[in-house]
């Protein structure tokens, strides 16, 4: 036992002397230091850091200004901005939508439904629709219309050439009587979904939400409505009476070019001109009486009409292949409309869905009214951007 001991301890002795016998520790790399065992590695530290300041920023953007007024209104008072986003020299980008014969009926739209504007030319005879069907069951019905004054420029994309001032209540049948230019009928609720489907030859089972709808008597040619979009809604305009011109953007070609747009309370951009909108992707459409016209959700557009007799009907459908269509379109802009739209639900007391004119400016209806769309319109009333609409 001794004997063993003593060998253990003489063999113990002369590996600790002899560096040959000893284990000795892995070799790193040259140029690379062992890390202290007290040390803190950085670098998941930054990850960290970076994704609570992502949270942070999403949180605010999407939640915080989706329910406090008072911060939007100061948040849009120093972000937005008019300044040109495209070189002076840089040609349009205009093109036509897709066009399409030869459909007659809704159920042979719906294969044609995605995410870009398309036309049904000739799609059914909305003037004898309307004569013979619509006006006699809403004759009688009672809309809020809007008295108009003209500016001297015919308008552009952000500025419509005409100024909304006194509401009047009146009847479809002392509209279409009066023929007045100096009143404009937009965004109407007089109509049903029975009257959209007799309108689309739809079938009883067919469900639409509601309608924008159009009638005017303009005096001169103008660009009735300035950019704005549908958050949730693919929507389906059947042209009756006269013609209109659309200028159409995506949202994320918006984006792209530094464009940003917003969803709630209504469809509006905050930044960008006139003139350089035009020479982002834009998709121009000129439709007549009987055509068909559909658009996805948040495809932000603006409006010229002709004089004379106008109507035109904006049917929204919204579903769940609607609802689903705009998140995948763009998430942010549609939860931010979700956010907003049930906290402006709390002062709506009209009783109407969507977007209407009404007298009452809610919170965050009143900072866009003052911090956006006032401003657009003082600052490009003098802009006639109406050649790009290319009415006929």
């Amino acid at each position: 036992h001794r004997f063993f001991v003593n060998q253990l301890n003489t063999s113990l002795s002369y590996s600790l002397l002899n560096p040959k016998m000893a284990k000795t520790e892995e070799e790193l790399p040259h140029g690379v230091e062992k890390l202290h065992p007290d040390a803190v590695e950085t670098a998941p530290i930054i990850v960290k850091k970076a994704a609570l300041a992502f949270f942070v920023y999403i949180f605010f953007m999407d939640v915080v200004l989706c329910f406090w007024p008072g911060l939007y209104h100061m948040y849009l008072r120093y972000y937005v901005s008019f300044d040109p986003v495209m070189p002076s020299d840089a040609p349009n980008d205009i093109t036509p939508v897709a066009e399409v014969y030869g459909v007659h009926d809704y159920a042979s739209t719906r294969e044609y439904y995605g995410n870009e504007v398309i036309i049904f030319r000739n799609y059914t005879d909305c003037k004898s629709t309307f004569d013979n069907v619509i006006f006699p069951r809403r004759k009688d019905q009672l809309d809020t219309y809007t008295h108009i004054e003209y500016l001297d420029k015919p308008g552009n994309a952000y500025r419509p050439g005409v100024t909304k001032g006194d509401f009047v209540d009146r009847t479809l049948a002392e509209v279409l009587k009066r023929k007045d230019p100096n009143e404009f009928a937009s965004f109407l609720r007089i109509f049903s979904d029975v009257d959209f489907k007799d309108l689309l030859k739809a079938k009883p089972d067919d469900n639409f939400a509601f309608d924008s709808s159009f009638i005017s008597f303009f005096k001169r040619p103008v660009v009735s409505t300035g950019i704005h979009a549908a958050p949730v809604a693919q929507t389906l305009s059947l042209q009756c009476y006269g013609t209109k011109s659309w200028l159409f953007w995506k949202s994320s070609d918006l984006t792209k070019h530094k464009i940003y747009p917003v969803s709630s309370p209504q469809g509006q951009v905050l930044s960008g001109d006139p003139e350089s909108i035009l020479k982002i992707p834009t998709k121009a459409a000129i439709v007549y009486p009987g055509d068909l016209m559909y658009f996805p959700p948040l495809y932000y557009h603006a409006v010229a009409t002709n004089p004379g007799k106008n109507v035109m009907f904006a049917i929204r459908k919204i579903d769940r292949e609607s609802v689903v269509r705009g998140i995948i379109i763009s998430p942010r802009l549609s939860f931010n409309w979700l956010f907003r739209y049930m906290h402006t639900q709390l002062y709506n007391k009209s009783g109407k869905a969507g977007f209407h004119e009404n007298k009452e400016r809610y919170p965050f209806k009143e900072a866009i009214w003052t911090e956006v769309v006032k401003k657009q319109f003082e600052n490009f009333a003098d802009y006639d951007g109406l050649d790009a609409f290319n009415l006929p």
